[in-house]
């Protein structure tokens, strides 16, 4: 996103984070791999290892994208799970109150 988007803040909206966290994975990726993903430049500019990532993550989208079609596509009477990540701070300040009244509409 940060590529994608040209700059640090402008992924950070996009994905509804702020710039220090974007910042902080991106830091992340790169201790993980061992290698500068991502100049820090302006823009921002992937490095060999960056687009190799990036080229990666596109193909396992759409990998996920196509086996998703194909397992739902008969079995639109099954509901739809969806894995949520959220730190220990989100879930105790915010996240319960927003997704909360959802789940009352939910039918079992």
């Amino acid at each position: 996103m940060v590529v994608q988007e040209g700059g640090f803040e402008r992924a950070a909206k996009a994905l509804y984070l702020t710039q220090s966290a974007v910042s902080q994975r991106i830091r992340q990726l790169e201790e993980r791999t061992g290698q500068l993903l991502l100049s820090r430049t302006t823009p921002p500019l992937p490095s060999d290892a960056g687009q190799q990532l990036i080229k990666h993550y596109r193909q396992v989208r759409l990998l996920v994208g196509n086996l998703s079609k194909g397992l739902t596509a008969d079995n639109s009477d099954n509901p739809t799970t969806l894995a949520i990540g959220i730190n220990a701070d989100s879930l105790s300040m915010w996240f319960l109150g927003v997704v909360g009244p959802l789940l009352n509409n939910v039918k079992l």
